[in-house]
């Protein structure tokens, strides 16, 4: 790995909060130098650490999230809004990393949100570990509640670099940052979540607390349901950090088994606040009056194959194509007029940016749903939903060979529960078993985890060839680092996605069904 001089302008450069309104929404900018000064009394602690989280929610959930969605083959939209439109080229193009780019937030965002809340954290860890600061609250100590707060913040945030970037830097309150750094893999990210996780657990098994639901919006967090919460984002993190199959059959599936049994026991994510603050932009994915309403993102074809097999993968590229029997034959409960997924006839798209883009269900789930969010209401927004755990636990002990066991987890999930499906044999193949789980992963867990069906089709080898498996370092990050700029994915120049480049070429939008793609 090459070293690189981690001077004050990278740290005030990656630390910093976005400037413009529309990027990070004016939140208040806590790295500030005299950081001693800011935390001098236990009263600042959680004021900071608060800030630490909207970070946090600002840099996962807002640009970031329709690129993801289309890029994975989840969702589809031919606009060029957060990168959509370059980004679900086909054929694939690279990911346009470049100072000029319109889009360059979709890198930025999380880049620089995630370390900003990391400051947060390890400014308010160094307090705390290194000044023997501490909040008293009538004769109660709070710290070790803060404390636990910010070892979840600090290791969520490294979870999410590591789920979206090639490499990153690992910095902890006693970290010199004066001194050369070296950038770190992917999976270091990850091994640095789950360590501060585990930190976070070690304070939680020793306490009892509540975390005030002002940090995470409107959600109060007992020391209890942190450890559950950590447990579940553990085995979020290390399943779909996996860049390729390959990866996925090397994780210790044992212990992911051990996390999901530990894991939540209910939905989990911040109450809405109607697009101020907290919100994302799951809302462009669907038809929300909040986002681009029935000009908004469609299912992707290749989730419409899953649910009807006599519907094609890809929509017919050819100019005037349209499908014979566009309207799906399923049995899910979810496909209708009303439910989670609803047939339009009309597609809104621009068919001069690829009738490949096509897709004539859209989502309307939030309508019907009431513990459902359009990403700018003013309900849950499902972050960690209580049934991708199960799926974790089901996928772990399918994946260990005890396929039994696993097929109970899937008869209890939403499958049957929403999507009336007939339960699986007890004696299913463990493939089916398999299949089963990554269909109740694309289908009902759709507009809910930042990234999620992108993260599940990259460690399954089902990502378009040249579509990027992990994001670059932005290019602004490395201009200050007087760092050679480089991008991933392209269809000719990175087919595998992972292969450094700088050939941002953007090849034409496929017009014809010749060339199908096909997946790495």
């Amino acid at each position: 790995m090459k070293t690189l001089k981690f001077n004050i302008l990278y740290v005030s450069c990656i630390l910093m909060f976005f400037s413009c309104a529309n990027e990070m929404d004016q939140v208040e900018n806590l790295n500030n130098p005299d950081k001693d000064q800011v935390l001098a009394n236990g009263s600042d602690l959680i004021s900071v650490i608060g800030g630490g989280y909207v970070s946090w929610w600002q840099a996962n959930n807002q640009d970031l999230y329709p690129a993801l969605a289309v890029a994975g083959d989840i969702a589809t939209c031919s606009w060029g809004n957060f990168g959509m439109n370059i980004l679900s080229n086909e054929p694939r193009n690279p990911v346009l990393n470049s100072a000029s780019w319109s889009d360059l937030s979709v890198l930025e965002q999380p880049w620089q949100g995630n370390y900003a809340a990391i400051s947060s954290a390890n400014d308010v860890l160094g307090a705390i570990n290194n000044n023997d600061i501490t909040w008293m609250v009538d004769g109660e100590d709070k710290t070790p509640m803060v404390a636990a707060a910010s070892y979840f913040l600090r290791g969520i945030s490294y979870g999410y670099l590591g789920l979206l970037f090639e490499k990153g830097f690992v910095v902890d309150e006693n970290t010199d940052l004066t001194q050369s750094l070296t950038f770190a893999t992917y999976s270091e990210l990850i091994d640095q979540a789950v360590t501060d996780l585990d930190a976070a657990i070690t304070i939680a098994n020793s306490n009892v607390f509540e975390i005030p639901d002002n940090l995470i919006n409107g959600v109060e967090i007992s020391d209890a349901d942190l450890i559950k919460l950590c447990n579940s984002f553990k085995a979020r993190f290390i399943v779909q950090s996996a860049r390729n199959l390959t990866e996925t059959n090397a994780i210790d599936w044992d212990n992911i088994k051990t996390l999901a049994e530990a894991g939540i026991t209910e939905d989990f994510g911040p109450i809405g606040d109607n697009g101020i603050t907290w919100w994302t932009n799951a809302n462009v994915l669907m038809d929300s009056p909040n986002g681009f309403a029935e000009f908004g993102g469609r299912l992707d074809m290749r989730i419409v194959h899953l649910l009807d097999p006599n519907q094609p993968e890809f929509f017919p590229a050819a100019a005037g194509s349209v499908l014979t029997n566009p309207q799906m034959t399923t049995s899910d409960a979810r496909i209708g007029s009303g439910k989670d997924f609803e047939f339009r006839p009309d597609i809104l798209f621009s068919s001069g940016r690829g009738r490949f883009h096509f897709s004539h269900y859209i989502h309307i789930r939030f309508l019907n749903d009431p513990n459902f969010s359009d990403g700018a209401d003013s309900k849950k927004m499902q972050t960690f939903m209580l049934e991708d755990n199960r799926l974790l636990l089901a996928e772990a002990k399918a994946r260990l060979d005890e396929v039994g066991d696993a097929v109970l987890d899937v008869n209890a999930s939403s499958r049957v529960t929403r999507g009336n499906l007939a339960p699986l044999l007890i004696t299913a193949p463990k493939a089916d078993v398999l299949d089963a789980i990554f269909y109740e992963r694309y289908i009902e867990l759709f507009n809910t985890a930042v990234g999620s069906g992108f993260f599940d089709r990259r460690r399954t080898n089902q990502l378009q060839v040249g579509t990027f498996r992990h994001l670059p370092v932005p290019a602004t990050e490395l201009q200050v680092l007087s760092e050679d700029l480089y991008t991933l994915g392209g269809v000719t120049a990175d087919p595998t996605g992972v292969v450094p480049h700088y050939n941002i070429n953007a090849a034409p939008a496929r017009t014809n069904d010749n060339n199908i793609p096909t997946f790495n």
